[in-house]
């Protein structure tokens, strides 16, 4: 009996993804069978071809010249169009995205065709990838390229970091099912559609797929449904937002019926190979941890959630069969977890740790050990610790274990500007190999710091930055706009902190977002938010208003401040990433960060994005 362990699209491109390879290590550590396929990576490399952006340019300019007659003659504005049916709306829109594309831009399709295959191998070369001005002129053409592809299916918008749903349509359960079954407006369905035969999958007893952020909910269940319609396998949902959206899901009898077999939720270390042994062993679904499922009564049941695992008891993850040179980075970067859960874990507005078992963290021993594991082992050497936060003194005891193993890495992580980070701290870091670090930054004023309950000392804060830029740290800040409360002066503060790049070399800029599942969803009346709107079953955020003002103007402040940083900064590298943090990594392994920081890029960027 196999299984078989699917990452699908939309999820960053640039490296592999950890939780199938490392429930692959748990199965095979468990005497079971798995296997894992990413189909996000090979969704990216099918659809940036020549002909891919030729054809969709063909199909996007067919509709606009075919409909904007009908435009033309019945005179649709924009003051009316709540009261168009669904259908005249998404065609307004995708009119509107063709009428920006053919109209008000430079971009030649047929250019952008003819460079796309050369731009996605600068991407992988580990000679032109390291030339910033081939690889920015590179990374310009995928966005181009995406944008033109996605024009058949838009307003549906397919990037390098995101997937933008149609509007038009709700995440409510009803909603989500059209989309899944309908091609026009569904790019994943009309991919899934030519991509999956139902000889490639007979092997394999289970399928597994990850939807891990919302970027994946339409694509990842498009892709579920079509393999329940032509597979006998067992398919079952898992990943971080299924966790998120449990609640809905169990309200949904249906969703079994047509999306998946079952659904497992929180960690999988142990649920995953539960499953598996209770399907290979022919018992009934309820002998298996942490899963949720339709029984034979039409009854959708929960089973006992797992134990607890010990950190030392999970096995490295295995990364057997995987095609590297597929991934658009010239080196692979191996992410390895070293914690579950956050030590922290009180901040307001966070999420990030909900679904994971409480706090736990790997021996150092154990983690480094399965560092030197994967170098030996796949030969790499650029590490991303993908933890919510790792505390100060087990940071210092693994980067001296590694320095007293002499294991030659660089890597990077997320970590929280605690105090206690001194300069010998982060001296012993640089010294390990680490390159940069992601602060969790969030305010300046001290006020709004508070309403987060960071839990930090705000006063430490650019002393641990300018401590790090002295030893040849990169420092990246994100930074949170809009909390509710959030005054127009502390607001202009922040913003004032990410234009002075004295300390902070790149930043993350984002929306508050209220999310069902933060503790802040239990404090809306003290935080002055009113007229809480669901985004619907499959979505984890609400809408709201603080003061009168909607969350969608917050969200435009944010989008023009953000528009006007990256156009005054437009010859930096990476003053403002979402999606790069992997190709910053590797750029800082080879060059120095002063230099990454100082370089004045010569070819002249048109996407401002922050991808």
């Amino acid at each position: 009996m196999k299984t078989l362990f699917i990452l699908p699209p939309q999820w960053y491109p640039m490296s592999p993804y950890l939780s199938a390879a490392q429930l692959i290590g748990q199965f095979q550590k468990n005497g079971l069978s798995a296997k894992a396929r990413d189909l996000n990576i090979e969704f990216f490399n099918d659809i940036l071809k020549k002909e891919k952006v030729l054809a969709a340019a063909k199909e996007a300019k067919r509709f606009y010249e075919e409909f904007a007659p009908e435009v033309q003659k019945e005179g649709y504005s924009q003051e009316n169009f709540e009261s168009y049916s669904r259908e005249l709306k998404v065609k307004l829109l995708r009119f509107i995205a063709c009428m920006e594309f053919f109209s008000q831009t430079d971009i030649s399709a047929q250019d952008v065709a003819n460079r796309i295959e050369d731009a996605v191998s600068v991407m992988k070369d580990p000679e032109r990838f390291y030339d910033p001005e081939q690889l920015f002129e590179a990374k310009d053409t995928l966005i181009d390229a995406l944008r033109i592809i996605s024009l058949p299916f838009a307003p549906s918008r397919i990037q390098l970091d995101n997937f933008i749903a149609n509007p038009v349509y709700s995440y409510d359960y009803e909603d989500i099912k059209l989309q899944c079954n309908d091609s026009n407006i569904n790019m994943f369905a009309d991919y899934f559609d030519k991509k999956i035969k139902a000889e490639d999958f007979t092997e394999y007893s289970i399928i597994g797929i990850s939807i891990c952020d919302l970027s994946q909910v339409i694509p990842g269940l498009t892709l579920a449904k079509y393999l329940k319609e032509r597979t006998n396998a067992h398919i079952t949902l898992g990943g971080n937002y299924i966790y998120k959206i449990r609640e809905s899901l169990k309200r949904i009898p249906e969703f079994f019926d047509v999306f998946c077999d079952s659904v497992q939720i929180g960690d999988g270390e142990i649920a995953a190979v539960t499953l598996a042994e209770t399907i290979r062993d022919n018992k009934p679904l309820d002998c298996a941890y942490s899963l949720v499922y339709k029984n034979e009564n039409g009854e959708v049941k929960e089973t006992e959630t797992a134990p607890l695992l010990d950190m030392d008891a999970i096995a490295p993850p295995c990364f057997d069969g995987y095609d590297f040179s597929q991934y658009f980075s010239a080196d692979t970067v191996m992410p390895v977890q070293l914690s579950k859960s956050c030590y922290w874990a009180k901040c307001t507005f966070c999420d990030f740790y909900t679904g994971q078992q409480c706090f736990d963290i790997k021996s150092v021993k154990h983690a480094v050990d399965e560092v030197e594991h994967l170098v030996n082992k796949y030969g790499f050497n650029h590490f991303i610790f993908v933890d919510e936060a790792v505390p100060p003194k087990y940071y210092n005891e693994l980067a001296l274990e590694i320095i007293r193993r002499g294991i030659k890495i660089n890597f990077y992580s997320f970590l929280r500007l605690e105090k206690t980070f001194t300069k010998e701290i982060l001296q012993n870091l640089y010294n390990a190999g680490a390159r940069y670090f992601a602060w969790g930054y969030e305010a300046e004023s001290e006020r709004i710091m508070t309403l987060l309950n960071k839990g930090i000392d705000c006063k430490s804060r650019k002393r641990i930055l300018q401590d790090a830029k002295e030893v040849g740290l990169w420092n990246m800040c994100t930074f949170l706009l809009g909390y509710p409360g959030e005054t127009p002066e502390e607001a202009e503060a922040t913003k004032s902190t990410i234009r002075n790049r004295e300390l902070i070399n790149s930043c993350t800029p984002s929306n508050f977002a209220l999310k069902k599942n933060a503790l802040l969803i239990n404090e809306t009346d003290d935080a002055g938010i009113k007229n809480i709107v669901d985004n619907g079953d499959f979505h984890i955020s609400c809408n709201y208003e603080i003061n009168g003002k909607q969350t969608k103007n917050i969200k435009k402040d944010r989008m023009s401040f953000q528009a006007d940083f990256l156009h005054k900064t437009a010859d930096s590298l990476w003053s403002l990433t979402f999606s790069d943090t992997d190709h910053i990594l590797l750029y800082l392994s080879k060059y120095s960060a002063d230099w990454v920081f100082n370089y004045k890029l010569k070819y002249k960027k048109h996407n401002f994005n922050g991808t």
